[in-house]
């Protein structure tokens, strides 16, 4: 015990004190504020777009012109990127005079090119044709993907479908009633506390998504610097060494432990940075968002499942590179077992939509998929059977796991030559523990 502690505390100074790793520490943190506080900057700084109406119907002031021009003045329609309201801005006389929309384009397109257009030209909403037929075109200086087209073209929707009622004899009172009728269907369910399903009752599965999510993040990352690392002992010798001087089971639990260790550590700063963010909103939000983390125990879930996680696919790993001698074979080798852990990353989106269903349940006790779908059933409501057969099959799973490792790594640590995925676990399996 004393020798895999040892070797744990190698491991994880060894990655700790390394200067990319302190940075990353120090950055990640910032980066993650940064991320949280950034998009709100942004929208508060970027500028207002701006949108000239150029209304050619001659339907006056029912037309669809002034119609769109009262959204605009109302704030109705914004930029999508800053979420910023659009103002109004007047149309050069050179376009104001033109008869079609063909003919304003032609000017619109000529005003981009001149110097007057400015750095922050706006767009041109030009609208003609009839109230049965309208031809909307929307001039903007640059090929944007994302633009004001959204919001002005529902603004034009709505004033079509009300010009359609005012035609078919409706007041203009009568077609604010029909526009605006609706129904609020609200959901309750029993396991609600107030009886009315909100926002709260579905945070603790937004929850297990997002640490679904992590996990695999942090297994598949985790994963390949345990690798890396072995295969760099194994081109320097140090590996033969190391077999000699503690029993390869240490060897392996310590390497892996010690990197779980490391995680550890970089959650820590990432959850320092989470009670900064908390601090920022509002009391009851707060309290929700703890009550999702630690309600159903699934931090303790989260936790417990990572180090199955860690265990299982970096004793693999290890085991894996232990027959490598160039970082290149290593990966050629691992690439199957990469490709596995981003299975689960499907599996969790088709969860959040079917958290029940029977391929989800039978993935979740499937081990190599349990500590990723099992959090979302937990978090469902899991039964508690299903719960303890998904821990049973990934504790012995896991110990299989661990022994296969430690034999690949006691085989390999003193094999020379490429080697093969068959070869690895034919010499593996046929050397006695």
């Amino acid at each position: 015990m004393r020798r895999l502690f040892l070797i744990l505390r190698r491991e994880y100074l060894a990655y700790l004190l390394t200067p990319g790793f302190l940075v990353a520490l120090l950055v990640l943190p910032l980066v993650m504020a940064a991320s949280a506080f950034l998009p709100t900057f942004l929208s508060r700084q970027a500028p207002a777009p701006k949108v000239v109406i150029v209304d050619l119907t001659s339907l006056g002031p029912r037309g669809p012109g002034p119609f769109v021009e009262a959204r605009i003045l109302k704030g109705q329609a914004r930029n999508l990127p800053q979420d910023r309201p659009a103002v109004l801005a007047v149309a050069p006389a050179s376009v104001a005079a033109a008869r079609t929309p063909t003919e304003a384009g032609e000017r619109i397109q000529d005003f981009y090119r001149t110097p007057e257009a400015g750095e922050r030209p706006p767009v041109f909403l030009v609208l003609g044709g009839t109230a049965e037929a309208l031809d909307a075109r929307l001039w903007t200086p640059r090929a944007r993907l994302v633009d004001l087209s959204g919001t002005l073209e529902d603004a034009l929707n709505d004033w079509s479908r009300n010009a359609r009622l005012q035609a078919l004899g409706l007041t203009a009172a009568q077609v604010e009633s029909v526009t605006t009728a609706g129904v609020d269907l609200a959901t309750y369910s029993p396991q609600s506390r107030s009886g009315k399903v909100t926002v709260t009752d579905r945070l603790p599965q937004l929850a297990a998504i997002g640490v679904s999510y992590l996990l695999v993040t942090l297994i598949l990352v985790g994963s390949g610097m345990i690798l890396t690392s072995v295969v760099e002992e194994k081109s320097s010798r140090v590996i033969e060494v190391l077999v000699t001087s503690a029993h390869p089971a240490e060897l392996l639990v310590g390497k892996v432990l010690g990197v779980f260790c490391l995680f550890l550590t970089a959650l820590g700063a990432i959850a320092g940075v989470g009670v900064v963010v908390a601090g920022q909103l509002p009391a009851g939000m707060v309290q929700d968002a703890a009550n999702a983390v630690f309600g159903k125990g699934l931090l303790g879930w989260a936790a417990l499942f990572l180090a199955f996680g860690f265990l299982l696919y970096g004793s693999i790993f290890a085991g894996i590179a232990a027959f490598c001698e160039t970082p290149r074979e290593a990966q050629s080798l691992a690439t199957p077992m990469s490709v596995l852990t981003l299975v689960p990353l499907l599996l969790v989106i088709s969860a959040v939509q079917a958290p029940d269903s029977p391929v989800i349940r039978i993935a979740a006790l499937f081990p190599p998929f349990t500590p990723f779908l099992m959090l979302l059933r937990i978090a469902e409501g899991a039964p508690a059977w299903e719960v303890a057969t998904g821990i049973a099959l990934m504790a012995a799973t896991t110990a299989g796991a661990l022994w296969v490792g430690v034999q690949a790594y006691r085989t390999g640590a003193l094999s020379q030559g490429p080697s093969n995925l068959w070869a690895i676990l034919r010499r593996s399996l046929g050397r006695q523990a």
